[in-house]
């Protein structure tokens, strides 16, 4: 009898599929827990980081030998972003409401006994820049004179009181604060690819430009070096790739100190001034380095596991630097680096919701030729021993942005799908950021139809890998991602079975027309002008081709979303409906850009999973 039952126990196992794992709900993976956006308290006792265990993004410490973690807001929106000052155990917390992204600054006591509004003008959108090096005041910028335009402030934080330093019709960030606090590294935006930079005496009032220059540029403020007198920073003027410079603050020469063929994502230079931290960008995976500012020399590393890592600043005595590591089977969590003896230490260790971390897989980096012979890329995650007889549907999820890049992260989305049988592939096609400036020019205004054909070869070549059923191909991207989604059902109406579109652009001419104010020039220099493109923005927009559209739709959207307002929604909804089309909708009164509530977000994947599986299954 024994034997028997061993054997029918071994002719089930085989009978299984050879992709078959262990399986969990979709609540499961959307409650896997984070430890993101790390740093060090000022004696580098402790880490703040932002985390969703309570539904929404707040502001959590933990002692940085290891601990339990205290939470220390309690906000009913999440939180943006949250810095420590450099000398008092206070820091600065920016939130919003709901998703509208008017963001106002609270300064929230270390010990978590006291939560000062800062700002409190729901009208305004405030950016925050950073706190003078002594702590006594923060620097940023906001649209409170007119939301067409953000000027530039400084406030003493403690009277309350806001000083206006920066006043210029233009799009204004606060960017780095010198020593003595007399002079502040401001830009001014003409688009997402071109900046140009300006000293200001924050005493009078004066500016002038630092960075005169022709084409695009954009410069990425590392800080002042050299006892104020330069500053580092990371820039593409004049080249392809965003390399290591240093300005001469007097005189703006700009001189580059590094030359390479991919570009840095991002740096920052210790208090001390005696060590510089570099992330470069290679495909999408985040190096590290740490380097002597003056002399370049490079210092020892650890090893650091294989996927994204960002910086979360150094210590005041510039000994300690924290860092969010994430991996493609790892959620981000908080890490030290001691730069005396090189140890790396694991501080956080979020929850994966009782999910085997056995069962999540890694990407395959993927790189083919579109129709023009131009390289594109992209990530591709197929499930375990996936068959080889062309039966998996596939998802494609397409990136924001469009200036933007798909990296290998974590995402309890795609491993949900992975687990359930499902193929994703995450493209990087053209004008997507991370492979040089002219790549991310190559889809602006009327060469956006090739980043359209990028992703009908990519669909192509995933429908001819052996694993894949060419005709279970679905669609899937937010915002410039839902734009591809809808813009692929009507210009290539034979390509996806199916697509997802959240809070993606309908129609570019009503899209720029009703974003928020301040992002509209921003926008006319990425998509086109409404007066002097308006053939091809007619000719390129989904809404005005809906009855094209074949495959069935869904698509979801956040009423306070002030970049795709959800007038584009409900007038692409509207457009397939009276052509007779089958589309469902999602709508959620309390979110903006993005579904940030977990209660939201189950519904809304729960929504997409359901569509989905309906229609690919």
């Amino acid at each position: 009898m024994r034997t028997k039952r061993w054997m029918i126990a071994l002719l089930l196992l085989f009978a299984l599929p050879a992709h078959a794992q262990k399986q969990y709900p979709l609540r499961q993976y959307l409650s896997i827990r984070s430890a993101s956006a790390p740093n060090l308290s000022p004696d580098g006792k402790q880490v703040s980081f932002l985390s969703s265990v309570t539904g929404t993004l707040q502001v959590w410490k933990v002692p940085a030998t290891g601990g339990w973690a205290e939470q220390l807001t309690f906000f009913g929106s999440g939180v943006a972003s949250t810095l420590w000052s450099p000398v008092n155990n206070e820091m600065l917390v920016v939130a919003d409401t709901d998703g509208n992204e008017q963001f106002q600054f609270f300064l929230v006591a270390g010990n978590a006994t006291s939560i000062v509004p800062l700002t409190n003008d729901p009208k305004t959108r405030h950016t925050f820049g950073g706190w003078s090096k002594d702590g006594k005041q923060i620097f940023y910028s906001c649209n409170k004179r007119n939301p067409h335009y953000f000027d530039c402030y400084v406030m003493d934080i403690e009277t309350r009181q806001a000083r206006l330093v920066f006043q210029k019709d233009a799009i204004l960030d606060s960017h780095a604060l010198s020593s003595n606090g007399r002079t502040l590294i401001a830009s001014s935006a003409t688009s997402n690819v071109n900046q140009d930079l300006y000293v200001v005496d924050t005493a009078t009032g004066q500016s002038r430009i630092l960075t005169p220059h022709t084409g695009d540029a954009v410069y990425n403020i590392i800080g002042f070096t050299d006892e104020d007198r330069s500053l580092l920073l990371v820039t593409d003027q004049d080249r392809d790739f965003q390399n290591l410079a240093k300005v001469d603050v007097a005189t703006g020469k700009l001189t580059f100190l590094k030359d390479d063929n991919h570009d840095l994502l991002g740096g920052e230079i210790s208090h001390d001034g005696r060590t510089l931290a570099l992330l470069t960008n290679r495909d999408g995976y985040g190096e590290l380095s740490l380097l002597d500012p003056n002399t370049l020399r490079s210092k020892r590393l650890p090893a650091l596991p294989k996927g994204s890592i960002g910086l979360g600043g150094f210590t005041t005595d510039g000994k300690t630097l924290a860092l969010g590591v994430n991996t493609p089977t790892k959620q981000t969590d908080a890490w030290t680096l001691d730069l005396r003896s090189g140890k790396l230490k694991q501080v956080t260790f979020s929850s994966l919701a009782g999910i085997d971390a056995e069962t999540f897989v890694e990407p395959a980096l993927v790189k083919i030729k579109s129709f023009d012979g131009q390289e594109i890329s992209g990530f591709l995650y197929l499930p375990k021993n996936a068959p080889q007889d062309h039966s998996l549907p596939l998802i494609m999820a397409v990136h924001g942005g469009p200036e933007a890049q798909e990296r290998p992260l974590f995402t309890s989305l795609y491993q949900y799908f992975v687990s359930r049988g499902f193929a994703v592939l995450a493209p990087n096609i053209r004008g997507s950021s991370g492979y040089g400036k002219r790549y991310l020019a190559l889809d602006n205004a009327s060469k956006r139809w090739d980043a359209l054909k990028d992703i009908d070869v990519m669909a192509k070549w995933a429908g001819a890998q052996p694993a894949i059923n060419p005709k279970k191909l679905a669609i899937f991207g937010g915002s410039y991602g839902g734009f591809a989604v809808l813009a692929m059902l009507v210009h290539y109406p034979d390509t996806f079975s199916a697509g997802v579109d959240m809070f993606g652009i309908a129609d570019f001419k009503s899209f720029l027309a009703n974003t928020a104010p301040f992002r509209r020039p921003l926008r006319i220099a990425e998509y086109g002008d409404p007066v002097k493109d308006s053939e091809f923005l007619d000719a390129i927009s989904p809404a005005r081709h809906a009855e094209n559209i074949k495959a069935p739709l869904l698509v979801i959207q956040g009423v306070n979303d002030p970049r795709v307002p959800e007038s584009e929604s409900a007038l692409i909804v509207k457009k397939v409906k009276d052509k007779g089309g089958a589309v469902e909708y999602l709508l959620f009164p309390d979110e903006g850009h993005g579904i940030a509530k977990l209660p939201n977000r189950i519904k809304a994947y729960e929504g997409v999973v359901a569509f989905l599986t309906r229609y690919l299954k």
